[in-house]
């Protein structure tokens, strides 16, 4: 997997490469803010039986695709739709005016905001777009229909730095942080977590309290917050996969009056 120093290089097809699909923008902003970590558990399984398969992590994917899509709909990032001359919908024909179409056309980014999301990101074919997605724009709504949400590569590449710039990323946690307070999410709180998780004393359906008291009644004196814990179980269930680090959230009980 590529370091989030090397952005990672994209292919294109059927468009020019000054633009790319949100689907290869997604796969190399995870490629960032993932590489270099090991092999999720899922990952590790499917490439025993077959090494030479290309797998991906469908959880890193999916945070990458929320991060863009957030980015999308605050302004930090446009996107495009690309749609073909012509097109078909519900029996009748669509007709765009030609001389308009050789560039993508802006998306605003309150249709953004409106657009179905696919596990809480935008897939490169808009699913059932409306007029009502569209803001009433008849133009837009017919390229939506059958058209392929992309990025600049310029756009993106500017984007991407910034976000790495801001240290972050999961990919980025090794490195020693020269100002500010040091974190409390130290790679020994790591590994004491994951040993009661091998060890079957912990899992995510016992509480992050349960947790805290385990790793207090150990000794150790680096235990922070139970939110502080909380936070490093997620990061820790998608860093590895491991299902056992899944927090079940416990339904409210009901007040009685």
């Amino acid at each position: 997997m590529k370091t989030p120093d090397q952005l990672p290089p994209h292919t294109v097809t059927d468009l020019s490469a000054e633009y790319l699909p949100l689907s290869e923008a997604v796969n190399r902003l995870s490629e960032g803010m993932w590489g270099g970590l090991p092999r999720p558990d899922p990952v590790v399984l499917v490439k025993q039986s077959n090494e030479k398969l290309s797998v991906g992590f469908g959880p890193w994917r999916e945070k990458a695709g929320r991060l863009l899509r957030v980015a999308a709909v605050k302004g930090k990032l446009a996107i495009y739709v690309l749609a073909k001359n012509q097109i078909r919908s519900g029996g009748h024909d669509l007709t765009l005016d030609a001389s308009a179409m050789p560039e993508p056309a802006s998306v605003p980014a309150s249709v953004i905001e409106r657009l179905i999301r696919s596990r809480g990101s935008l897939p490169d074919h808009p699913i059932r777009p409306s007029m009502q997605t569209a803001e009433g724009n008849e133009k837009l709504f017919v390229m939506l229909t059958v058209g392929l949400l992309v990025v600049q590569a310029s756009d993106f590449e500017g984007w991407y730095h910034s976000e790495r710039a801001k240290g972050r990323w999961p990919s980025q946690r090794a490195k020693t942080k020269k100002n500010g307070r040091p974190t409390r999410q130290t790679e020994a709180l790591e590994n004491a977590i994951l040993a009661l998780v091998n060890d079957l004393k912990w899992s995510g359906k016992d509480g992050i309290a349960a947790l805290h008291r385990l790793l207090i009644t150990s000794g150790r004196s680096d235990v922070p917050s139970q939110d502080t814990v909380a936070r490093l179980v997620d990061q820790l269930h998608s860093k590895t996969g491991d299902m056992k680090l899944l927090r079940v959230p416990r339904a409210r009980q009901k007040q009685t009056r």
